[in-house]
């Protein structure tokens, strides 16, 4: 496309080359946008000059949402199914030809805005407020956002008041259904957005009454709301920025404020409230007197662990009352304090896990020795491989490097897998490569695979240490999976481009089997990609053109992957 700027094109130059677009849409997909210009199916177009780009609306089965760069290069998006394989679609052939049209021509005929501009002024303020509320009458959300704003222009609102309109904000209403739920959040959204602007000349006590009494009405009126679609998030998220904000700014006494955090450190009684531990920042006398009743607490229901009461609910809430006490020690580095609270509310494998690799981290291999056992005392049998990976960390601390590369062995004899081969390398590698026959070994181990995990693991194995024919010989003797496949055929490409297309096309025809625009897309790309690596290997392309073509003649019931091979592979099909 020629390189024009169009701040500085005569008013009367086309904006669009019309060759071009013919070029890159095809004559038929052309023809087809010819008639949505006809129709005056395209609206709403607007230019963009400094950016060189146009967007407009364009009528079809749907409104469509299109956009056109015209420099550096024709560039046309478009949100039609058809825009997903296609690079110019008829929606933006249709506004193609519509920029090809004299300047002054579009911007008169599409220049909806200015036309309602130029009515409205033409009205006086009394016919402008009659319009107005002529319009919003009948559109119930319409009428109660500008009663909002016009309640919130009054500069003597009360807090009272304020809470009513937040009661008209989440009106209690019982809905299910995914959109009517959308719709409902949506509209609440925009008008709690302007009570906080509203709120901002309130003293603060007042906003934060008010901040409160958003946060009860929005978890009253979900006891009748289905909102599993999460649609309340951004109301939500509003209140979890305001109150911690609030929260700050309140003049209470530090004993006061401790015990608010505490109250609502463990709630249950509502879906929705800011996390303490996360949204609330706690420092100075008000963090002394939280810490304090936290670990009167903890020290309250360790009691009742040992009385024997139900472990799993009292667990459960010693976390909740124990993070605020493991923050303040991780941010004194008191690792030890760290360790006393974790040893407090651990039980399950996982908890002493976490306490060995705290020893490890600070140079305590028997203390880490010590809770690795008592891990593997109530590990599952899922969890003891767990419990063997870091025992070998443990083991590499007491200097047991024999003992750390046996259990390595042990886990990856067990899994069979490539990632455990990979981990297994890294061990090797970085206990001084105790094992002079590893790969032999493992290759040993990999043979006879059983299953496609164990094919697929000796495959990869393969091709990590540089025997693609090895992998080759894997991919022809079972099933592996088709990525694998993909890079068994890259693989050997160089020494062997007739079984590396064999494998494309086996994959290419396995996924046609499905009728998905998305796969389609999928082949061609692999198909370029092949082309490209046959090239770069300088091998003759013949073979695979054929292969095109015969896929084409084959699929050719699937129009949109053979419009795909039409636009990238012409002379093969």
């Amino acid at each position: 496309m020629s390189s024009r700027d169009p701040n500085t094109a005569p008013a009367n130059k086309p904006l669009i080359d019309i060759e071009e677009l013919l070029l890159a849409a095809g004559p038929q997909t052309f023809q087809k946008g010819f008639v949505l210009f006809q129709q005056n199916k395209v609206s709403n177009v607007k230019v963009n000059g400094n950016t060189a780009t146009a967007t407009a609306t364009v009528k079809g089965t749907s409104s469509y949402q299109v956009k056109v760069t015209m420099q550096p290069e024709l560039k046309c998006q478009c949100t039609c199914p058809a825009a997903e394989y296609m690079t110019v679609c008829k929606h933006a052939v249709a506004v193609g030809l519509l920029l090809n049209q004299p300047r002054a021509e579009v911007e008169d005929e599409t220049s909806d805005e200015q036309v309602l501009r130029r009515y409205f002024s033409e009205k006086s303020a009394p016919e402008l407020v009659e319009l107005l509320l002529q319009s919003i009458e009948s559109d119930e959300l319409q009428w109660r956002n500008w009663l909002l704003k016009a309640k919130l222009s009054q500069s003597d609102i009360s807090l009272a008041e304020l809470k009513k309109l937040v009661t008209k904000a989440l009106p209690a209403r019982d809905i299910w259904g995914w959109n009517d739920v959308s719709r409902y959040f949506s509209a609440a959204e925009k008008q709690i957005d302007s009570l906080w602007n509203a709120m901002a000349n309130l003293p603060i006590e007042s906003q934060w009454q008010l901040t409160e009494h958003v946060l009860m009405r929005l978890n009253k009126v979900l006891e009748r709301i289905d909102d599993s679609g999460g649609f309340r998030f951004g109301i939500e998220g509003q209140i979890n920025v305001k109150m911690p904000e609030l929260f700050e700014q309140l003049n209470w006494p530090a004993e006061k404020k401790a015990q608010w955090l505490f109250e609502h450190l463990y709630q249950r009684e509502y879906n929705v409230f800011p996390d303490i531990n996360d949204n609330f920042t706690v420092t100075g006398e008000v963090e002394a007197c939280l810490l304090k009743k936290c670990r009167s607490a903890l020290e309250e229901m360790a009691g009742e662990l040992n009385a024997g009461k139900d472990r799993t609910d009292i667990t459960w809430r010693m976390r909740v009352y124990a993070q605020p006490l493991l923050n303040a020690a991780r941010a004194a580095n008191n690792w030890r304090e760290e360790e006393r609270l974790l040893a407090m509310q651990a039980h399950q494998c996982r908890d002493y896990l976490a306490l060995v690799q705290l020893c490890l981290d600070h140079q305590e291999e028997l203390d880490a020795e010590d809770w690795l056992l008592r891990a593997k005392k109530v590990a599952t049998q899922y969890e003891q491989r767990n419990c063997a990976n870091i025992e070998i960390r443990v083991k590499i601390a007491l200097g047991e490097t024999a003992q750390a590369w046996k259990l390595g062995w042990q886990l990856f004899e067990h899994a069979r897998s490539f990632r455990a081969f990979q981990e297994l390398q890294e061990l090797h590698d970085e206990l001084g490569q105790p094992e002079p026959e590893l790969l032999t070994k493992v290759e040993q181990l990999f043979a006879n695979p059983k299953n496609q995990h164990q094919r697929d693991a000796q495959c990869e194995f393969y091709l990590s240490i540089g025997k693609p024919d090895a992998a080759k010989q894997c991919a022809k003797e079972g099933l592996i999976s088709i990525e694998l496949l993909l890079k068994v055929a890259d693989a050997i490409i160089a020494t062997d481009s007739s079984e590396s297309l064999a494998i494309y096309l086996r994959v290419t025809r396995k996924m046609l089997e499905n009728s998905d625009n998305k796969i389609y897309q999928r082949v061609t790309d692999l198909l370029l990609h092949l082309q490209k690596q046959l090239k770069r290997q300088q091998h003759p392309l013949g073979d695979f053109e054929v292969a095109v073509g015969e896929l084409a003649m084959e699929f050719r019931r699937k129009r949109n992957f053979t419009a795909l091979l039409n636009k990238h592979f012409p002379h093969c099909v």
